[in-house]
């Protein structure tokens, strides 16, 4: 079923691609990968979920947020790396993995759970989950842009900032599974509030 859903989500945006030029393209291309790893990350999760006999509350603590933020972070810390460290572009296909991926798995959830979601549900995975998403992609393309420019901190700081989004990833899963699932709601919401504050705030030119 994934398979198929991801067909029928990238097929149609890739023909959309060939009418884009230079960076929106590329912004496009970035929401594809996301999409693809949120592929590779339902097959891992699976797999893992199989191995060790986890139930899907355990999977969604313990080792889906290890796999998905490392899966997201690849095309991040490749592009930041090897193609260019350019802060605003970082940050756009950063966000722009986290979403693909929110896309791809909201969708699939939706169809394997149609007949228990409502809108608070569209509501919660539309907003809250999808931001979760972005930012904890976004932790990482903040990050890699310092620790790139420092040689010695580069694995190291990778796996700070790794461990950072993997953090935020589960602590997002576990409160919005618990009593304080607004916590979770309102979480991501705050987040990207201040991220965009901070940012319009440095972007100020000086008087």
């Amino acid at each position: 079923m994934v398979y198929i859903i991801m067909i029928c989500m990238v097929v149609p945006l890739m023909l959309l691609m060939t009418m884009l030029n230079g960076k929106s393209r590329l912004l496009f291309g970035f929401v594809l990968v996301g999409m693809l790893f949120a592929v590779c990350a339902y097959e891992i999760n699976t797999l893992v979920c199989h191995i060790f006999g986890l139930s899907g509350t355990e999977l969604s603590i313990k080792a889906a947020p290890i796999i998905e933020e490392i899966l997201k972070a690849l095309p991040v810390v490749f592009y930041a790396a090897f193609v260019s460290d350019e802060r605003r572009w970082v940050l756009r296909l950063s966000m722009a993995v986290g979403i693909g991926f929110a896309m791809l798995e909201n969708a699939f959830l939706l169809i394997t759970y149609a007949d228990e979601v409502d809108i608070g549900w569209a509501i919660v995975r539309g907003i809250s989950t999808s931001l979760s998403h972005g930012i904890c992609t976004l932790i990482v393309g903040c990050g890699i842009i310092f620790v790139r420019k420092q040689k010695k901190l580069f694995y190291t700081g990778t796996f700070a900032l790794l461990a950072a989004a993997m953090t935020l990833h589960a602590t997002f899963n576990l409160l919005i599974q618990s009593p304080y699932d607004y916590i979770a709601m309102a979480l991501p919401i705050i987040i990207y509030a201040v991220f965009w504050i901070i940012r319009l705030n440095i972007s100020k030119p000086a008087y």
